[in-house]
């Protein structure tokens, strides 16, 4: 039996911030966004974003009194963390590949239906590549699982509830954005519950991000 956890406000005011507010965040910059996006305005946003997951490092140390091993960020094994951070990505990626095909079958679009970074530089997009796999590790495995672990040892409760939330995150890309983000959402819970290391986490995520959206584009530019 897993023992009793009193819950401190600070992990009520953690877990509000976690699955709330980079949802908020994006939605207030998205209400006054220049048409179409500028770098400074990407900018601006992503480095807003980094000073909400700072805010909820902060609640970690400040008011949990726990250390960053809570959420799964230490500094041992890079070597392995590395390694398993690119069979995550392939992972990752088959699991995007299948639901890709599943959509061609049965007619769901995937995408936001156009291209607002269109005059964003790669540069910038790689910041924002950076902050989501930063952020969103942090935000929906390393706080948020740990934190409904101690709440409930249900994997129901610590592995569905953030990946649904994650998917639901990225309602702007339609129902095939929120399937994939909440599939890829099930494979790095269940990863990161296996090893406990967010570090392998945030390197995974970041590549499938930046591999399409910076690296394929660089290659393939004039």
């Amino acid at each position: 039996m897993q023992e009793k956890y009193t819950i401190s406000p600070y992990t009520i005011l953690g877990l509000i911030l976690a699955f709330l507010g980079g949802s908020l965040t994006v939605i207030v910059f998205r209400s006054i966004a220049p048409d179409p996006l500028t770098n400074l305005f990407v900018i601006v946003r992503e480095l807003t974003l980094f000073l909400v997951a700072g805010i909820l490092i902060l609640i970690v140390i400040k008011g949990e009194k726990l250390n960053l091993e809570s959420i799964g960020l230490h500094g041992r094994h890079w070597g392995k963390s590395i390694l398993w951070s690119f069979a995550l990505m392939i992972i990752f990626i088959a699991v995007v590949l299948g639901c890709l095909g599943l959509f061609k079958l049965v007619g769901i679009s995937y995408g936001q239906g156009d291209n607002k970074y269109e005059n964003i530089s790669l540069w910038v997009m790689t910041l924002v590549m950076l902050r989501a796999g930063v952020v969103e590790e942090i935000f929906y495995r390393g706080f948020a699982m740990e934190r409904l672990y101690k709440l409930s040892n249900h994997w129901a409760i610590y592995l569905l509830v953030p990946s649904l939330v994650f998917g639901l995150a990225h309602y702007s890309q339609g129902i095939g954005g929120i399937i994939i983000a909440f599939t890829g959402g099930l494979v790095m819970s269940y990863f990161y519950w296996k090893k406990r290391n967010l570090k392998m986490n945030i390197m995974a995520h970041f590549m499938v991000d930046f591999i399409p959206n910076v690296l394929i584009p660089l290659v393939g530019g004039d």
